[in-house]
C-alpha cells in the first residue's frame, strides 16, 4: 500500500499541487508546483462565467499536475481534486467540475467557504509549533479567517479587490476592516494571541523580503518567516511607485501576480490592524497541507502530527 498522498487545487488565481510522503504521523513534503492560470478573470461582485480560454488553459495545467504526481507514483485512489471560490462564484461550475472528472478520473470537490478555513487553518498548524493561532488565508477570489473561536470565509481575494478598488490603498483598507466588522464581534474576538498567514500574497512577500529569486523556491526557505507590519507598508509603498511591467522583474514576484500583489498586500494590512498586531508568521503549510492530512487519516487511520521537509 502506498503511503504517497497528492492533491491539486484549482484556485481564482493559481493552480496549485502538493506530493507528499506518510511517514508514521508526518506529512513529508515530496513536490509541489504553481501555475497562474487567473481562473478567477472577471471575479468582481457576485456569479461569474469561467471563459472557455481561461478553462482550457486551466485543464493543460491539470494534466501537467496529473503527470508530475504519476512521476512521483502517487496512485489515484491517494490523490484529491478541489476548487475553492474559483468555482463558489462560478455559474458553470457543475459544468467544469464533469470535465475535470472526466480527465482525471476523481470528483471534484468544490469546499464551502467554512471547509476551506477549516482546511487552511489545519495546515498551518501543522506546519507551526503552536496550539492555536488566528490563521487568514489570503488567496485570488476569497479570504479566510478560522482560530478556536471563529471561522469565516469572505469574498476578499486579491483578484476581486484589484478589480474593485485598483491599488487605492486608503479605500481597500477601508473596505476590508468594515467587511471584517460586519462579521466579527468587537472585543473577545480580536484578542489573537498570533497570527499566521498562507497564501499566494503571503508567500510573495516572505520571497520578495528575503530576496529569493523565483527560480530557487523551495517552501522550506520561506516557511515561518516573521513579517512586520512596518515591512508590508513599505512593501506597499515600494510597489506603488513601480509600474506593472517594472515589478514583473522585482526578485521574488512571480511576474503574473505584479498586477495583483498591491491589492493583496493591503489585505493582509488591513486584517494586522484590525487585530491590532504588529506582526505574522508565513506559512507555507496551508489549505493543501490541511486537505492531505485530511485524506490520510480517512485512509489510513493515522493522525497526522507535524510535517517535514523530505525524506531523503
Amino acid at each position: 500500500m502506498s503511503s504517497r498522498f497528492g492533491t491539486v487545487d484549482i484556485g481564482s488565481n493559481s493552480l496549485r499541487f502538493l506530493a507528499v510522503e506518510r511517514a508514521s504521523g508526518l506529512l513529508c513534503y515530496l513536490d509541489s508546483g504553481i501555475w497562474t492560470i487567473r481562473l478567477g478573470r472577471g471575479l468582481r461582485d457576485g456569479e461569474y462565467v469561467i471563459q472557455e480560454d481561461v478553462l482550457s488553459m486551466a485543464l493543460l495545467t491539470v494534466e501537467e499536475a496529473w503527470k508530475r504526481l504519476d512521476a512521483l507514483h502517487v496512485p489515484l485512489n491517494n490523490r484529491v481534486i478541489f476548487a475553492t471560490e474559483s468555482l463558489r462564484s462560478s455559474s458553470n461550475a457543475h459544468e467544469i467540475a464533469d470535465i475535470v472528472e472526466k480527465k482525471t478520473g476523481l470528483a471534484l470537490r468544490i469546499l464551502d467557504g467554512r471547509q476551506e478555513a477549516l482546511y487552511s487553518y489545519r495546515g498551518a498548524l501543522l506546519g507551526m509549533d503552536v496550539n492555536d493561532a488566528l490563521v487568514f488565508d489570503l488567496g485570488g477570489g476569497s479570504l479566510e479567517l478560522c482560530c478556536k473561536n471563529f471561522n469565516v470565509s469572505l469574498p476578499l481575494g486579491a483578484i476581486r479587490i484589484k478589480a474593485s478598488f485598483d491599488e487605492d490603498t486608503v479605500a481597500i483598507k477601508s473596505h476590508v476592516r468594515s467587511k471584517l466588522r460586519e462579521v466579527l464581534k468587537e472585543g473577545s474576538m480580536m484578542q489573537v494571541a498570533e497570527i499566521i498567514g498562507v497564501g499566494g500574497t503571503s508567500s510573495t512577500a516572505a520571497m520578495i523580503l528575503k530576496g529569493i529569486p523565483i527560480k530557487n523556491y523551495h517552501p522550506s526557505k520561506v516557511h515561518a518567516t516573521r513579517i512586520e507590519e512596518k515591512d508590508i507598508e513599505s512593501l506597499i509603498e515600494f510597489l506603488k511607485q513601480m509600474d506593472v511591467e517594472a515589478r514583473r522583474h522585482l526578485t521574488g514576484l512571480e511576474p503574473a501576480r505584479a498586477d495583483i500583489i498591491v491589492s493583496g498586500l493591503c489585505v493582509i494590512s488591513a486584517i494586522l490592524e484590525f487585530f491590532g498586531a504588529d506582526r505574522y508568521t508565513h506559512s507555507e503549510c496551508d489549505l493543501l497541507w490541511g486537505v492531505l492530512a485530511d485524506a490520510v487519516t480517512e485512509k489510513d487511520a493515522v493522525d497526522v502530527k507535524g510535517i517535514c521537509w523530505g525524506v531523503n
